[in-house]
């Protein structure tokens, strides 16, 4: 069996203006490793807060980035995730950017020949 994740999401602002504006600007993508990356810009002093969860509403990862870090990233591993539906979700200040992403399993065929 092969896990497979699938999705692309990018919304890094691209002015000075919408910077002051967001508290946040997020980069979530997966690789073809079967991993997703997740990059947040924090542009405000507050905290912020990556939440992964399953289609049920079971937070399956939650970490809360620092007051004082200005730039997280981090990897996934995908691979141990049951197959279904997903959600990373990045909020701070009032402000949400959500991200559906799914894993599948991809079936390889058996052949089998008699000499």
């Amino acid at each position: 069996m092969v896990i497979a994740a699938t999705f692309a999401f990018n919304s890094f602002a691209d002015d000075k203006e919408s910077k002051k504006a967001a508290a946040f600007g997020t980069g979530i993508f997966a690789s073809n490793s079967g991993k997703i990356h997740v990059n947040v810009d924090k542009y405000t002093d507050n905290r912020a807060v990556v939440l992964i969860s399953n289609k049920s509403g079971e937070v399956m990862y939650r970490e809360t980035i620092d007051r004082n870090t200005a730039k997280f990233r981090k990897t996934f591993n995908v691979k141990e995730l049951p197959a279904g539906t997903y959600t990373i979700e990045v909020s701070a200040n009032g402000q949400k950017a959500e991200k559906d992403f799914e894993v599948t399993e991809i079936r390889t065929e058996r052949q089998i020949s008699v000499k």
